[in-house]
């Protein structure tokens, strides 16, 4: 069976990666195909935090949460924990307003807990609630290249193109997984699809051993500041502008990234700068990943489409789950074409 997985970023080579393993290569040819490989996908921008949103999850949110977790301690027991860029760490994220509510994977988490007074009074002025937590970190940037080299070693292809309809693959291809991200939005008309585009700066602080998120708007910090201690580097952000799809570092919102980073954590005012870069986040009201049969309009060829794409500003968190969901589907399909084949 031919599968192409379309997109190269988290979701999508989390989705190869888990189906070589969970499926094998026996009677599968894999490829990947996309116009942007590691350094220069979404996902490489991404800070790499594992943290759902706050919101209610559904039973199958639920689920693809504990598959990503079960996934990642997987890898942080590996002696190649430190090259695929994944660790723990803990952090917080503070809010202005009071009600803050727990959200429902705070078990999934260690070490949950609302700041303390100290905390809100010396580390976050004005700001009313939140939590800190110990979770994981996967630093895109290193675990990109990790999988890559991984899938290689199993016979995957990787083919650098742009797809403008899936109808280009019909022929080719017994199944289609559709990780494009915001690329969805014209690639198979989406339009619930939308970006939102971030810009973030990587800087040498060392001393930087928590990450920090900071929501809602304060009287002298511009933005929605964050900083996420990495392995050798600093992320600091951040920017969220809802429909903006060019992907150029803009001073303007360099100077505001970097003036409210450091009204906030003032200790950043002198760390050497060592990259931009901008990003657009696929997001999308909820994630869709379903299965269907699409019909070649010329040959009549059936072939089967995955979607997997809409996860927001949550990619990290999303897409090991994701991608455990999508091998399922696969193996099925794989069963089948075997039963088939013995009739």
């Amino acid at each position: 069976m031919k599968v192409v997985v379309v997109g190269a970023g988290i979701v999508g080579l989390s989705s190869a990666l888990r189906i070589v393993e969970d499926c094998g290569t026996a009677g599968l040819k894999m490829t990947v195909m996309a116009d942007k490989f590691s350094p220069n996908t979404t996902s490489d921008v991404a800070a790499g935090i594992w943290c759902p949103p706050r919101r209610k999850m559904t039973e199958r949110e639920m689920q693809w949460l504990k598959w990503s977790q079960e996934y990642l301690t997987s890898l942080l027991k590996t002696p190649y924990a430190p090259e695929i860029g994944v660790f723990l760490q803990s952090g917080w994220i503070v809010w202005m307003h009071a009600d803050f509510q727990d959200p429902d994977w705070k078990d999934l988490v260690q070490g949950y807990r609302h700041p303390t007074k100290w905390e809100l009074t010396h580390l976050f002025p004005e700001y009313k609630d939140g939590f800190f937590c110990t979770t994981f970190m996967l630093e895109s940037r290193l675990f990109l290249p990790w999988v890559t080299n991984r899938l290689k070693d199993r016979g995957v292809k990787f083919v650098e193109r742009k797809v403008q309809s899936l109808d280009e693959l019909s022929l080719d291809y017994d199944v289609i997984i559709n990780c494009s991200g915001v690329g969805a939005h014209d690639l198979v008309g989406d339009t619930k699809v939308f970006p939102s585009r971030g810009q973030v700066m990587r800087v040498k602080a060392p001393w930087v051993k928590h990450w920090m998120l900071l929501e809602g708007k304060h009287s002298y910090i511009p933005g929605i500041p964050y900083i996420v201690g990495g392995s050798n580097s600093t992320l600091i952000g951040g920017i969220r502008q809802d429909g903006r799809w060019d992907l150029h570092n803009d001073p303007r919102d360099t100077e505001m990234i970097w003036k409210g980073v450091t009204a906030a954590f003032p200790a950043l005012k002198d760390a050497e700068v060592l990259e931009e870069k901008t990003g657009l986040r696929p997001m999308r009201e909820s994630i869709r990943l379903e299965s269907e049969k699409k019909t070649d309009p010329l040959s009549g060829r059936s072939v089967q489409v995955i979607h997997n794409y809409g996860h927001g500003a949550n990619g990290i968190t999303w897409s090991l789950g994701c991608a455990k969901e999508v091998a399922l589907m696969v193996k099925q399909l794989l069963q089948e074409k075997s039963t088939k084949s013995r009739l």
